[in-house]
């Protein structure tokens, strides 16, 4: 394909172009036609250089003018999102380093604290394999775990159960336990007898 003929293919799409854009600016209503012209807008804007260049510079279009808000910039709105982000931060890193001195077993807390965020879930850690390696219950590495996440104020981890789902086991067990409790009493007044 030679140069000629992509020039008579594109000044023949160029002029397709213009008519049904002026068509069809011709076919809106007065008001929306005078937006047109306001934006400049209202005629067809196409190339005539060959070059891919407008036939004037488009720095002269309203669309390519902008103008910055000046009191967003000296406001500095960001600065404070930071700050406060900032503070946020320090106060979870404060909380996480107090726990870390005030526990005897530090170790523990940081694979506590790695269950809370969910990062033992990557290596395939479960609260009773830390249970076994620390000889303690898995109920006493779940209320770690537990504990850490409302001092720092995080939601369960995948490893964890939820809120709600703690506090129906324990609404359970306690019911299950007064049963058991209320049981007792009355086998040890029958022996009585």
């Amino acid at each position: 394909m030679n140069s000629d003929d992509y020039a008579k293919k594109q000044a023949k799409r160029d002029a397709d172009y213009e008519r049904d854009y002026k068509a069809w600016v011709k076919s809106l209503p007065a008001e929306e036609r005078k937006q047109l012209e306001k934006s400049g807008l209202a005629t067809p804007m196409l190339t005539r250089h060959g070059n891919g260049a407008a036939d004037h510079d488009m720095a002269d279009s309203p669309l390519a003018s902008h103008t910055p808000d000046i009191a967003a910039l000296v406001d500095h709105d960001d600065e404070m999102v930071i700050s406060k982000n900032s503070h946020d931060l320090a106060d979870v890193l404060r909380h996480l380093v107090a726990d870390l001195i005030s526990e005897g077993n530090t170790r523990l807390t940081v694979e506590c604290l790695a269950v809370a965020l969910g990062l033992s879930a990557y290596n395939g850690e479960s609260m009773t394999s830390i249970a076994k390696r620390h000889g303690i219950s898995r109920a006493a590495v779940s209320k770690r775990c537990v504990d850490i996440t409302t001092h720092l104020n995080l939601p369960p981890s995948r490893a964890m159960r939820s809120v709600k789902a703690r506090k129906t086991y324990r609404h359970s067990r306690t019911k299950h336990h007064k049963k058991q409790k209320h049981a007792h009493r009355y086998h040890s007044a029958r022996k009585r007898r």
